[in-house]
């Protein structure tokens, strides 16, 4: 009777997994969300980008004709988005439609409609199953951490204060303590360039974090971060990304956004710009009244940066000019890039500006940046707030230094020096460099996601095309199924009525297993795969174990109920202890694995959970119905039928 009793446990626990698994396989609704600046482009553009939408519609987004779209592709909707409807709309289709079609879908704006389910019974949360990079398609990339960079940024950020150190080192009017205290702090700030594995480590997780941040505002799915001590790098991988460089670009951006105060202007004449710059302008007029205009400097920079020969060779270019004009250590030569006054005109190299090597604001002190539209001069610029202590440095730095330029620098790039009129107070400020759109976007995306401490070189990369992903679900499913099939039709031949016992808590036991995959939000890869196929074979384990216990006591004389009963008691401990030495191992495997091992280990160990859940409960619930409320007698293990003698 006790039984009887519990079985509504099995009904729940199958009707609420049921309910879990209906996202997977319910008709989904997608909204593609149309980019505002679209409406605004020509009309002949828009139906060009219109009919190239509707053709990959046909011949690469929907070939076979199972989802539909609302209204066609070739019009442009009335709404603010395309409506897509049908069944298994990935991550992998998702990325494709918005990263193959930018200059139309907006994809941030992309927003994947929650099913009944999801909506009024998890506030909304998505409960389809992920797939991984090995299923999906997308592409890996690891990234090693370039740290002699870091080391040079971060001595540039103490130049001051070791220029002031220094001078109270040797200053002969000071008293010995003050200056052994100075001794001991220009110590203290070079055991800061020793980078040790410590410092390192703690270097690549502030950069794995500002990358996490980066793609998740792409709206990317299923991103995974991680970072690899032994090669100081970090592998990203992201499953279903089609525009691969378009996303390599945004997770090696590196650029930062600091104020450098520029040299001083010598008081005595009123159209110096300081004495390096002013020595670094006659030279270049003088070039030019020759007619020599190819041949001055800035032409040549201009030609480095228009052949793209590289960072480096713009670096040697600078570095090459600083000896020849004999610019002090103090100070450092940059070059200041717009658009000639003219906002078609491309962003160039423009002029050589000399800044102090002193950084006195920087990307740490900045935060809540957004790009915003200038009609008087039909550009972009960046407005952005302090933080607490931004705003204190960079009142302090405007109070004293009135009447001098403040330049703000873009990576290696000066986009903007005014003239500091009066002290800033309040916290707010903006950085308007002539910028396009997109220009402004990146800007205001650096400095509310942060600059990444480190720059990043392209160590490895590889790509997984979505055709091997569909492939390899596909093996992965006939795998299964092929598995599944074969324990049912032998656990039927060798247990008959016993093995379709078996064979239903099988059926449970993965449906249930797929519920608490889809409930975690797990992404399934093809060790994930491996893991269930595994978990189908010890399910059936667990039940032959008990078969054989049943066998045993009816080969003992015993009668049906009570040797179902004390076989169940027999084998209880046996499966509970070869399963739990599976589970500490696997268990192991998710702490200190990572990737598809520990891929593998999750699906492992949550199939072990259902599989004496379904193997020591369900299928027990089951025998004892039939044995007690059906009045079975008979039972056939093996090739030879067993029947009650104490009847």
């Amino acid at each position: 009777m006790k039984s009887v009793q519990w079985i509504f446990v099995p009904i729940v626990v199958v009707a609420a997994s049921l309910t879990l698994l209906y996202p997977n396989f319910a008709e989904r609704e997608l909204e593609l969300a149309i980019r505002k600046e679209f409406n605004q482009l020509p009309e002949e553009s828009r139906k060009t980008i219109l009919s190239n939408f509707a053709e990959r519609w046909k011949s690469d987004y929907n070939p076979q004709g199972t989802l539909q779209i609302e209204p066609d592709p070739s019009v442009f909707p009335d709404k603010d988005y395309y409506l897509v409807k049908g069944r298994f709309i990935t991550s992998a289709k998702i990325n494709q439609l918005s990263q193959e079609n930018q200059e139309l879908i907006l994809e941030p704006k992309n927003k994947l409609r929650p099913t009944l389910v999801e909506e009024y019974i998890f506030g909304g949360r998505p409960l389809a199953i992920r797939l991984g990079l090995d299923l999906q398609g997308g592409m890996r990339v690891v990234l090693k951490g370039d740290f002699d960079d870091y080391t040079s940024k971060l001595k540039d950020s103490y130049t001051k204060e070791i220029e002031d150190l220094t001078k109270k080192k040797d200053d002969p009017s000071l008293s010995e303590k003050e200056r052994k205290e100075a001794q001991d702090k220009l110590k203290e700030i070079a055991s800061y360039f020793e980078l040790t594995p410590t410092r390192k480590l703690a270097e690549l997780e502030k950069a794995k974090l500002i990358i996490d941040n980066r793609l998740t505002n792409q709206n990317l799915t299923e991103p995974q971060v991680r970072i690899q001590k032994d090669q100081d790098s970090i592998e990203v991988s992201l499953p279903g990304v089609s525009n691969s460089s378009q996303i390599l670009d945004i997770i090696r951006n590196t650029e930062t956004v600091e104020y450098r105060l520029r040299e001083p202007s010598d008081p005595s004449n009123q159209n110096s710009r300081g004495q390096y710059h002013d020595a670094i302008e006659l030279e270049e007029m003088k070039m030019m009244s020759e007619g020599k205009k190819e041949e001055t400097e800035i032409v040549k920079f201009q030609n480095i940066v228009k052949q793209k020969l590289g960072k480096d060779e713009q670096d040697r270019f600078l570095a090459a000019m600083e000896k020849k004009y004999n610019i002090p250590d103090r100070y450092k030569l940059y070059v200041k890039w717009s658009r000639a006054n003219n906002p078609k005109a491309s962003l160039l190299p423009r002029e050589f500006v000399v800044l102090e090597r002193a950084i006195s604001l920087d990307g740490k002190d900045m935060r809540n940046a957004h790009e915003s539209y200038d009609q008087n001069r039909l550009s972009y610029y960046v407005s952005f707030s302090l933080t607490s202590q931004g705003a204190e440095k960079f009142f302090d730095i405007t109070s004293k230094n009135v009447g001098r330029q403040l330049a703000i620098v873009w990576g290696d790039k000066v986009i903007s020096d005014p003239v500091i009129r009066s002290p800033i107070a309040g916290g707010n400020a903006q950085i308007d460099g002539e910028f396009g759109q997109k220009e402004a976007t990146d800007l205001a995306n650096v400095i509310s996601e942060g600059a990444l401490p480190i720059p990043l070189s392209v160590l490895e990369m590889r790509f997984i095309g979505p055709t091997l992903g569909i492939e390899s679900i596909e093996v992965g499913l006939k795998a299964v199924l092929l598995g599944f099939a074969l324990v049912i039709i032998f656990m039927l031949i060798i247990y008959r009525l016993s093995g379709l016992v078996a064979d239903i808590a099988l059926l449970v036991n993965v449906i249930v297993l797929m519920a608490l995959l889809s409930l975690m939000g797990f992404t399934l890869t093809l060790p994930g795969f491996a893991g269930i196929i595994l978990t189908v074979g010890m399910a059936v384990d667990a039940n032959v174990i008990i078969y054989e216990r049943i066998k045993e006591e009816l080969a003992a004389g015993k009668h049906v109920s009570a040797a179902v009963a004390q076989g169940f008691e027999n084998a209880f401990w046996t499966i509970m202890d070869s399963n739990v030495t599976t589970l500490i191992s696997g268990i192991l495997m998710i702490k200190l694995g990572n990737g598809p091992i520990k891929g593998f280990a999750i699906t492992l160990c949550w199939g072990i959970v259902t599989s004496l859940f379904t193997s020591l409960f369900l299928s027990r619930m089951i025998m004892d119905l039939l044995v007690n409320k059906f009045g079975v007698s008979k039972l056939r293990i093996g090739f030879k039928k067993l029947e009650s003698k104490n009847v």
